[in-house]
């Protein structure tokens, strides 16, 4: 019980004090080389970012889909220079119609809010590789 009191005196303090720390101030978001699971409500704003983006159509009953996923991944996290997005087509259908989405899964390439490429299906993992490292030249 005292140590709950103890945090709550110490985040009183610090509300009063009115200081913010610097890295809460800053608006640009860290997104490269990470995932990002988007909504119909939050995609645009991801898919803004100043680096390259990948947007991975999936679904949670797709298997080629489960087993693209770790590929991708680490393929954008070893590039260090794209964002992945990650959209379920069932929970986004505004996104997945507005870009036409058939089959899946489909993972598109984006540049500066427009799309450069695409493929469709569960690629090798070398084919992946050799799409992520060619849109992460591009930044």
């Amino acid at each position: 019980m005292n140590s709950l009191r103890l945090l709550s005196r110490n985040v009183q303090r610090v509300a009063r004090s009115g200081t913010q720390a610097r890295y809460f101030r800053s608006s640009s978001l860290l997104l490269t080389g990470k995932a990002h699971d988007a909504t119909d409500e939050t995609f645009s704003k991801l898919l803004s970012a100043k680096e390259p983006v990948l947007v991975d159509f999936h679904a949670d009953w797709c298997r080629p889909c489960h087993m693209l996923d770790p590929i991708i991944r680490e393929a954008v996290q070893n590039s260090g220079a794209v964002t992945l997005i990650r959209v379920n087509v069932d929970e986004c259908p505004t996104v997945s119609s507005k870009y036409q989405i058939a089959s899946i899964p489909c993972v598109m390439a984006f540049k500066d809010g427009e799309a450069v490429d695409r493929f469709v299906g569960a690629l090798p993992k070398g084919a992946v590789k050799d799409f992520v490292e060619k849109h992460a030249s591009r930044a």
